[in-house]
């Protein structure tokens, strides 16, 4: 290798070193400024940490206490109950019993047990609530309930088939249908009024009969047996006459005594339409078994229909309960409740009894349901046996204390029936 070119080389060499040597000491000197401000950064860098992270006192917010105080006062006025005076008066060659009127009498009080003394205004004890405000917690969201179906039974009809009859151009009479428990009667006669009477055995039945040619409907009260049936229209006064030559006799082979109540009658009015099913339909929707429907409609009348002083201090013998016209009206006399709870019942094939007899000395009008349940119809009354149980709506409605009324019901030596529809 040429010697100029080693000299070359070894000067390079030491220009080199100085070079690294220089740039060797500026680095340390960066070194050190670099460190010194690191460590100011990482100092002001913990003191941030140190404010954010310290704990505030924020003090709870207060229990706050709330009382509530309430104080309910009800008073329930009793109407009078009704009194159904009957027409006993004499007729000639007839003895007539007209559908008897009403009166305003006082509410029965059983015989062997003074009802409890009950407060008819009652204090409740105040009432104290602790409520702790807390966070708000959204308001949920139930899910409607769903929609019972209203089911809208077919309820049974009555009809003339024509079949057995004893008739004139005056009357009509057609016990076609007597195994079924019931006979038609129809007067088209130029008489004011018109009587049907029913023998059964020594139980007489006398029946207002419609005018006009309008066909009626009536129950066999007593049952499978041998009756006599007749028609009469008026003379003058309270004087009246047969209508047929002969008095319609024939045997009626009844199955049960059950069965036969489910149809309308002249007393237990309704047929399809009319709005005592649709509301019967609405009021048992849902309910389960007899005890529930009967709870139901019990419910209803009780607590929508009221007793009307005014008709009872006014009705007429003859006087027609029509449960549609109560139904408009909410309000009747005891003839009114039993014929509509019957026609509700029965439109729900619950087989029930319009009565009509003492309850205790009072001339009064309730029902009997059959049912081979036994249960609450409501809070105080049990029906507690399997067959046919009183049923007493209008003194249930009007009494003050429903506990001693409910046991005036249920005891049955209370009640003592005359006629049964």
């Amino acid at each position: 290798m040429p010697q100029r070119y080693l000299r070359s080389t070894g000067l390079l060499s030491v220009l080199l070193a100085a070079c690294i040597l220089c740039t060797a000491c500026n680095d340390t000197s960066a070194s050190q400024s670099g460190a010194s401000s690191s460590s100011q950064s990482t100092a002001s860098s913990t003191s941030v940490s140190s404010r954010e992270t310290e704990p505030t006192d924020i003090p709870a917010e207060p229990t706050i206490e709330v009382e509530h105080t309430s104080e309910s006062n009800s008073t329930e006025e009793q109407p009078d109950t009704a009194d159904i005076q009957p027409d006993t008066a004499d007729v000639t060659g007839f003895p007539t019993e007209d559908i008897p009127a009403e009166v305003t009498t006082p509410a029965p009080t059983p015989e062997t047990e003074e009802p409890p003394a009950v407060s008819s205004a009652t204090t409740s004890p105040p009432v104290t609530a602790t409520v702790t405000t807390t966070a708000t917690t959204p308001a949920t969201t139930l899910p409607p309930e769903p929609v019972v179906p209203v089911v809208i039974p077919d309820v049974m009809t009555v009809s003339s088939p024509g079949t057995a009859t004893s008739a004139n151009d005056k009357a009509v009479l057609d016990h076609s249908n007597a195994s079924l428990g019931y006979i038609s009667a129809t007067y088209s006669g130029a008489s004011a009024r018109a009587k049907l009477r029913i023998v059964c055995g020594d139980v007489t039945y006398d029946h207002d009969l419609a005018v006009g040619g309008v066909t009626e409907y009536f129950p066999l009260s007593q049952g499978s047996g041998d009756y006599s049936v007749q028609i009469y229209e008026q003379i003058e006064g309270r004087s009246y006459s047969q209508v047929l030559s002969e008095p319609a006799e024939f045997t009626a082979a009844i199955p049960d005594d059950i069965s036969m109540y489910l149809y309308p009658n002249k007393y237990v009015s309704f047929v399809q339409s009319s709005d005592c099913v649709e509301y019967s339909a609405e009021i048992c929707a849902g309910a389960d078994g007899t005890i529930e429907k009967l709870a139901a409609i019990f419910s209803y009348i009780t607590d929508n229909i009221t007793y009307d002083h005014e008709l009872a201090a006014t009705v007429k013998s003859g006087y027609i309960p029509h449960p549609d016209d109560v139904l408009k009206k909410g309000s009747g006399i005891c003839f009114d409740y039993a014929s509509l709870f019957a026609a509700m019942a029965r439109a729900q094939g619950i087989p029930t009894r319009l009565v009509i007899g003492y309850a205790t000395d009072i001339y009064h009008a309730w029902n009997e349901v059959y049912t081979e349940e036994t249960g609450w119809i409501s809070a105080e009354l049990l029906l507690a046996r399997k067959g046919y149980n009183l049923v007493d709506s209008t003194f249930y409605a009007g009494a003050e204390d429903k506990v001693a009324m409910a046991e005036y019901i249920t005891n049955s030596s209370n009640y003592s029936a005359v006629y049964r529809y």
